[in-house]
C-alpha cells in the first residue's frame, strides 16, 4: 500500500511478502541518549488508533465534525471495556487485581481480550487494502460478550473476496501457532461457516457499509461449501515475544535479516506440518508472524492508552 491508514510513521516493516506467509517487525530508531529504542508507545498508538474504525465502520463517514472527535474517541473506547474479558485483562495488567487474575486463569486463552484483533484489524487494512464488513463490537450480547466467530470479517472492496481472520497474541510464537491451528480445525468447516455465513448476513440487514446489498446477494447466493471456501481469504496472525530486538539494533543488516528469517521459516515449516485440516489444498491460508520485543508489555502499554481514552 502506498498510503497506510493507521501506521502512518511506517513503523511496522513488512520483510518476508509471499502468496501464505508474511512477516512484520517493529522498526528500531535511537533515543536522545544515542542507545538503541525500540518505539513501543508508537507502536500500540497505531494499533489504539484502529479503534475508532474498529466499533463504528468509520471508513463510511470519515468526515466527523470537530465537535464531536473527543466524545467519538471516548465512546469507542468504553465499547471495547464494555467487552467483559478485556476489561478483566485491564484489571489485572493495570491493577494487579488478584481476582481479575483468578477469572483469567480460569478463562479459555481464545477467549482472553488481548488487542490481537485490532492489530490483525490494522495489517489487514494498511497491508492488504480491506475494509471491515461487519463491526464485531456493536454486535454482542447483553453479558458484553464480543460477537462469536472470527476475529476480523472484512472485504477487498475492489474484489469479492471476503478476508475471515484469526489472531493470537502470545509470549511463546510456536504456542500461537499451534492455537491459530486449533482454530482453522474449528472455523473452517461446513457447519461453522453456515452459521457464520448468517450471521453475517444478519448484521448486514441492520447496518449501512459500503457494497451492503451486494454482499447480501453474494452470502445468499452462495450455498456449497466449496464455494465459501473459493471466495475466502483466512489471515492468521501470530503475534509474540521474540529476542530480535535485544540481539540487533539494526533490523536492516544481513545478520539481522538472517536472525528474522530463520525464525519465520521455522514456525512456517511448524505450521505447515501440524497442519491436518481436511480441506488443507482447498484453503488460501495467509500465515502472518509478527514478532514483538515483549508481548506483556505491550499489552500494558496499550491498555494503558485505551483507558486513557476512555477518561479523556
Amino acid at each position: 500500500m502506498e498510503s497506510r491508514i493507521f501506521d502512518k510513521k511506517n513503523i511496522i516493516l513488512l520483510h518476508v511478502n509471499e502468496n501464505d506467509l508474511n512477516s512484520f517487525l517493529v522498526d528500531m530508531d535511537i533515543g536522545d541518549d544515542g542507545e538503541p529504542y525500540y518505539p513501543i508507545d508508537e507502536l500500540a498508538s497505531c494499533i489504539i488508533n484502529t479503534i475508532p474504525e474498529y466499533v463504528f465502520a468509520q471508513y463510511e463517514n470519515p468526515e466527523i465534525p470537530q465537535t464531536d472527535i473527543v466524545e467519538k474517541l471516548r465512546e469507542a473506547a468504553h465499547s471495547i471495556y464494555k467487552i467483559r474479558n478485556f476489561d478483566v485483562m485491564r484489571r489485572w495488567y493495570l491493577e494487579q487485581d488478584e481476582t481479575a487474575k483468578t477469572e483469567i486463569e480460569n478463562m479459555s486463552e481464545n477467549k482472553r481480550g488481548e488487542f490481537g484483533e485490532l492489530l490483525l484489524h490494522l495489517i489487514l487494512r494498511d497491508f492488504k487494502g480491506t475494509i471491515p464488513l461487519i463491526s464485531k463490537v456493536y454486535f454482542k450480547d447483553s453479558a458484553g460478550v464480543p460477537a462469536h466467530g472470527f476475529d476480523t470479517v472484512h472485504i477487498s472492496p475492489n474484489e469479492k473476496i471476503l478476508w475471515l481472520g484469526e489472531s493470537k497474541l502470545y509470549d511463546d510464537g510456536k504456542r500461537g501457532v499451534q492455537n491459530l491451528l486449533k482454530d482453522l480445525i474449528e472455523h473452517f468447516n461446513r457447519d461453522f461457516l453456515n452459521e457464520q455465513f448468517a450471521i453475517i448476513k444478519k448484521n448486514l440487514e441492520n447496518n449501512s457499509i459500503p457494497q451492503r446489498d451486494e454482499w447480501i446477494k453474494i452470502l445468499n447466493n452462495c450455498s456449497k461449501l466449496q464455494e465459501k471456501i473459493s471466495m475466502i481469504n483466512i489471515p492468521m496472525l501470530c503475534t509474540y515475544s521474540h529476542d530480535i530486538y535485544e540481539v540487533f539494533s539494526d533490523l536492516t543488516k544481513e545478520e539481522a535479516i538472517t536472525y528474522h528469517e530463520t525464525n519465520i521459516r521455522e514456525l512456517k515449516q511448524y505450521f505447515d506440518e501440524k497442519n491436518k485440516h481436511p480441506l488443507k489444498k482447498y484453503l488460501n491460508v495467509i500465515l502472518l508472524l509478527f514478532p514483538v520485543k515483549n508481548k506483556r508489555d505491550l499489552v500494558i502499554k496499550l491498555h494503558e492508552k485505551l483507558w486513557h481514552m476512555q477518561l479523556i
